[in-house]
């Protein structure tokens, strides 16, 4: 026969007296999550992670009993539901078959749930922009070193030229296709218009290279 909520509580009460509060929440969280009815495992994990300044674990498991919240613990229950993404994540957030209306109320629209989608993903791009754009830049200052130095030297610097400027273009092509995705998904109409004529232009200009003139494109 499996231990009451009684004794479950008093056991997570005994191994957090002892220090060991990481033990306590385990086995209060597995038990609320089991048995999301009974509300003995959500007082205690309240009164156990509030003891421990962690308000915001307070907030979340006190959210069926929002009677023995302080006005912090609401607040930042309300806050979590504003942040949810929307009711099905939220309830699974809060371990809770229903979740309560009040919060229903606070959660984002479909829109916004979309919006914050949408930079989350476009986000995603932006170390690889700033890396892409980093080693552009270097192999640009590389390009036009050896460029000037084989000027000085009387040596190849048409050639030295040719190659720096169509790797300056091939880096516009790759950083405005790659950057144009993160635009569009925030919704920066007009940025994503520039960037598409600098991509094509660029494109025109590479397509009409001529490597055989003294030129880089004549």
């Amino acid at each position: 026969m499996g231990r009451s909520p009684e004794q479950v509580v008093a056991d997570a009460r005994a191994a957090s007296a002892r220090g060991d509060r990481r033990a306590a929440w385990d086995s209060l969280r597995t038990h609320a999550v089991r048995d999301p009815d009974e509300p003995a495992y959500r007082l205690a994990l309240v009164e156990t992670y509030r003891a421990a300044g962690h308000p915001d674990q307070a907030a979340r498991w006190g959210a069926s009993v929002p009677e023995v919240l302080t006005d912090r613990e609401r607040v930042l229950l309300a806050r979590i539901a504003r942040r949810s993404d929307g009711e099905g994540a939220l309830r699974s957030h809060l371990a809770l078959r229903t979740v309560p209306a009040e919060l229903v109320a606070l959660l984002p629209s479909a829109r916004e749930r979309s919006r914050r989608r949408a930079e989350r993903i476009a986000s995603a791009f932006d170390p690889a922009l700033a890396l892409v754009g980093c080693l552009a830049g270097v192999g640009l200052a590389v390009g036009v070193l050896v460029t000037m130095v084989e000027a000085f030297a009387g040596g190849r610097a048409h050639e030295a030229a040719q190659v720096t400027v169509a790797a300056g273009l091939g880096a516009v092509v790759f950083l405005g296709v790659l950057a144009i995705v993160p635009v569009l998904l925030r919704r920066r109409w007009v940025v994503a218009v520039l960037l598409a004529v600098a991509v094509t232009a660029a494109v025109v200009v590479l397509a009409h290279t001529d490597p055989t003139r003294p030129l880089p494109f004549g």
